[in-house]
């Protein structure tokens, strides 16, 4: 018997894992110990070795009479074995015996109090340990960067490829702004691996938050550089920072140490832009410039990080020359990435390429009007012609409501005129802009209240609406689905 019981441990002992564990002690156990041999997890079987498959596949001691947990004959041949760790039912092993063998008896009891020890053990720390990379899995997922949304007046490609880890310090972001523009970023924290990472998600964090503000893009990179030195010490950062207004077909890039964008034509020649030399990122408070460009439509515009360029022993001028040149070779960027990334490569690899469709003019309506109190009635007669226009009188007596009283807010805090713009995409876009940075808040009004119903019936009637400070006051907009 004794060597029975060592010959379990043993095996036991050498498993690298729970189910590496539970697998021993069953083959081990059968059949110099036992007939058949069964681990429950859960109310689960996790082994069995039971020619006679006299043993059931789930298995809790609710069946089992008195059975208060603890090693115990349920009857001559079943021996129930509960594996206990640091005072906590993990487990449980059945064993059984057949008639032909004597019935299990004291020194078994006692035999199979010593080996459920270790069998225990291995269950709750593989337990454990598998909880614990389950939660690292889990923030490495959520830190990842996710698939860009689907905006209007652009086309988004994207490869993500960490170095050797399921994130790294390279990130990405496509952030949707006021007036349909949106914010492109790339961003490169030095380092591989959990601690690039780390840094990776607390600056991409802050970049979604200063963007939230609508703030000029090298104002983003200066406060970015600001909150970097206390949020990461000793750490670089190259970051490129970019505004497209589909309306306007412009593209404003403030650029942190970044390698240089790549403005492919819409007539196909590709151009290694020249954004101001600005230091990356945690270097100290620098002031950075911007440049801005003609984002025509059909236009492209490659942002990426050095992983996909850089080669070791190679100048990296002249790699991004390379890209520059195939691209103008009309060799699709996901060609280019996805051979990049079936190679094997010692650093992270990101691309963000960005197509530029624009907004059509005759799908814009914009008026500036002075604060009058006429002003929300000439508005509403504004917002059903232009809807009528467009083929949208379906949408006109919500639309005409929640924009006059957009305008009825802003005529009241301002004595400078006030902006109304309609823009229709896959969407009805409506904002109303004015002087005042004052942002709105909505409040659900009482039955005796003669304000604050405005907001409320906004964010009753629109599928979304919000508020922003920008440059000399605020935009407050709404938006609602096109039928269909």
């Amino acid at each position: 018997m004794l060597h029975d019981v060592s010959a379990i441990v043993r095996a036991v002992g050498d498993s690298p894992g729970p189910e590496e564990a539970t697998r021993a002690l069953c083959e081990a156990a059968v059949p110099g110990l036992a007939d058949a041999a069964a681990v429950y997890v859960d109310g689960a079987v996790w082994h069995r070795v039971d020619p006679g498959e006299r043993l059931p596949l789930r298995w809790t001691g609710d069946d089992a009479g008195e059975w208060a947990g603890e090693t115990a004959l349920l009857d001559g041949r079943l021996l129930a074995v509960p594996l206990r760790a640091y005072g906590t039912v993990v487990g449980c092993v059945l064993l059984a015996r057949d008639a032909g063998r004597p019935p299990f008896g004291p020194a078994d009891l006692f035999a199979a109090g010593q080996f459920a020890v270790p069998v225990a053990l291995t269950i709750f720390h593989g337990r454990r340990d598998r909880s614990q990379v389950e939660i690292v899995e889990t923030l490495e997922r959520d830190m990842r960067p996710g698939a860009p949304p689907d905006l209007p007046g652009l086309e988004i490609s994207y490869r993500y490829r960490p170095a050797a880890e399921r994130v790294g310090g390279d990130w990405y972001d496509v952030i949707p702004l006021p007036g349909s523009r949106v914010a492109l970023v790339v961003g490169d924290v030095m380092g591989h691996g959990p601690a690039a990472a780390a840094v990776m998600g607390r600056l991409r964090t802050v970049v979604q938050t200063l963007a939230a503000l609508d703030l000029p893009a090298e104002q983003v990179l200066h406060s970015l550089d600001d909150v970097a030195q206390r949020l990461a010490e000793q750490t670089i950062t190259t970051c490129v920072y970019c505004v497209y207004d589909p309306v306007l077909r412009r593209c404003t890039i403030a650029s942190a140490g970044h390698l240089p964008p790549i403005l492919l034509g819409a007539d196909g020649r590709a151009e290694v832009l020249s954004p101001p030399r600005c230091p990356p990122i945690g270097l100290g408070r620098t002031p950075f410039e911007t440049m801005e460009i003609a984002a025509e439509d059909g236009s492209m515009l490659v942002l990426y990080t050095d992983g996909l360029v850089e080669e070791r022993g190679e100048d990296i001028g002249q790699k991004v020359e390379d890209l520059r040149r195939r691209l103008s070779d009309g060799t699709p960027i996901e060609d280019l990435t996805d051979a990049v990334l079936s190679a094997a490569r010692a650093d992270d690899v990101t691309m963000l390429a960005i197509r530029f469709r624009g907004i059509p003019s005759e799908h814009v309506a914009q008026w500036m009007m002075e604060p009058q109190p006429m002003t929300p009635s000439r508005v509403r007669g504004l917002v059903r012609r232009t809807l009528d226009a467009w083929g949208l009188a379906s949408m006109t007596p919500v639309a005409e409501l929640l924009a006059s009283e957009l305008v009825t807010n802003a005529v009241r805090q301002t004595s400078r005129p006030v902006t109304i713009r309609l823009l229709r995409t896959d969407h009805l876009l409506c904002e109303v802009s004015d002087d005042n940075h004052r942002l709105p808040v909505q409040r659900e009004p009482g039955l005796l209240d003669e304000d604050g119903r405005g907001l409320y019936l906004v964010g009753q009637l629109a599928e979304r609406w919000g508020a922003s400070r920008v440059a000399g006051g605020k935009t407050v907009w709404f938006s609602m689905p096109i039928p269909g």
